[in-house]
């Protein structure tokens, strides 16, 4: 992009844009002008900061939409729940911005510096994050760059952010966190995310040509779709995450941490399930604790077992039969069970926190509090935290008191459910069916969707 003079003079003829430092009140007053803009109003301008300083200055939830904003210094500035959709933040200072719930769809962010920055649940749909450089005329009139780099985002919070379909190339963010964040048909070819956590994320459609995932945690993401040509997996940790095989061909996972197979176990399964049955009639003078973290258990027909107390975090139980199966306190987080069967199984006090159970059936299964013996009444509250449940059937569940803070339950059948003293704090239900749903007493607050 060039800082072109005539651009910039036929800008001044409306007015010139606003020059050097600014103070909060004056950029107050620049965002009302640009209100009225926006509104079609009196006493109206378009908000034209570029190249000047707002570092520090705070403007959550205003609109900014079209705001032009190339190249300004806009260093720990609080923009949080911001609205920037269509905005130019073409080589923009973002080191450190507060950029929370920003709406930052189709917005330019090419050549953008955003280390640090927070742009956890940001919606950056169809943005523009490749590299750029602006260039300006020098005494001469010859045009030199001012600043040529990839767009940065190293170390910067993306977690739960929108990037679905955004163009983002070749891009510099090693450490960034992008926990559950929808990369659905980006554009990632090229970049350099290395040593990232992606936890949760969507990369369906993604391209991730050329891309360095080095040592990056993909413990429950959605590679399956992505174009993974020459991606490099160098040390990335797999475990639990859904991917087909025939994504993998033009990869080397040879270095890559994946899911524990059967055959490598110390032990048949079935004979860890009798050792595990036994520690649980025993009370644990017996037998042993059943520990099937990070197993690739998909398919797996453990109907009607009783794993209470087991270790089965991370596990891939994709399409296993686990109807009627009893996992009273067990560790089932960030399992990755697509289309799993659950159908009367027994989950009081389990710990799901994390988990994928997408697609999956858990009709009339119990996720009640569990009473632990011995106790004088203690509970054990079944906890769902950031679960992924959409689609799930969970048609007459009991999930009374159950935690399913941040959890997505989108167009999930919860008919005739007890969500009794439930907590659903950020919970996302949009398009759930909740005929007949109990949610007496339930904490309903920042949820979406719900419409009983």
């Amino acid at each position: 992009m060039v800082a072109d003079p005539m651009t910039l003079a036929d800008d001044e003829a409306n007015g010139p844009p606003v020059r050097g430092r600014l103070t909060q009140p004056e950029l107050i007053e620049h965002v009302r002008r640009h209100y009225n803009y926006l509104n079609g109003r009196r006493d109206a301008r378009r908000l034209i900061i570029s190249f000047h300083d707002c570092s520090g200055l705070a403007l959550n939830g205003t609109d900014l939409r079209e705001a032009e904003m190339v190249g300004a210094r806009l260093t720990n500035i609080c923009l949080r729940g911001a609205r920037l959709t269509g905005a130019n933040l073409f080589g923009a200072d973002c080191t450190g911005a507060d950029l929370r719930d920003a709406h930052l769809e189709r917005a330019d962010l090419r050549g953008a510096i955003l280390s640090n920055a927070n742009l956890a649940g940001a919606d950056l749909r169809r943005a523009d994050i490749r590299a750029g450089f602006i260039l300006r005329q020098d005494e001469d009139g010859n045009l030199v760059p001012m600043r040529e780099a990839d767009a940065v985002i190293d170390g910067a919070n993306l977690e739960r952010a929108n990037l679905k379909d955004a163009r983002i190339g070749r891009i510099f963010g090693q450490r960034t966190s992008m926990r559950n964040a929808d990369l659905s048909g980006a554009n990632l070819a090229h970049a350099d995310l290395s040593d990232s956590d992606m936890r949760g994320a969507l990369f369906a459609g993604a391209d991730l040509t050329n891309a360095s995932l080095k040592g990056c945690v993909l413990h429950g993401a959605m590679l399956a779709g992505a174009l993974l040509d020459n991606t490099d997996l160098d040390g990335a940790d797999l475990t639990a995450s859904q991917y087909r095989y025939s994504d993998m061909r033009k990869v080397d996972v040879s270095r890559a941490i994946t899911s524990i197979q059967l055959d490598n176990l110390d032990k048949s399964i079935a004979e860890l399930l009798r050792n595990h049955m036994r520690w649980v009639r025993t009370l644990g003078s017996e037998g042993h604790q059943a520990d099937l973290s990070r197993v690739d258990l998909r398919q797996a027909q453990l109907a009607g077992m009783d794993l209470s107390a087991a270790n089965l975090a991370l596990t891939n139980l994709s399409c296993a039969d686990l109807s009627g199966t009893q996992f009273c306190a067990a560790n089932l987080s960030r399992v990755m069970a697509l289309n799993v069967n659950m159908t009367d199984a027994d989950l009081r006090g389990t710990n799901l926190d994390g988990a994928n159970l997408s697609r999956g059936c858990l009709t009339h299964a119990r996720l009640s509090p569990l009473i632990l013996t011995g106790t004088s009444g203690r509970k054990a509250v079944t906890s769902l935290r950031n679960a992924r449940l959409e689609e799930v059937n969970l048609n007459e569940a009991d999930l009374s008191q159950v935690n399913l803070s941040g959890a997505k339950l989108g167009r999930s059948d919860l008919r005739d459910a007890n969500l009794s003293d439930a907590i659903l704090l950020d919970c996302d239900l949009s398009g759930a069916d909740l005929r007949g749903a109990d949610l007496t007493g339930a904490d309903t607050r920042g949820a979406v969707g719900i419409c009983v």
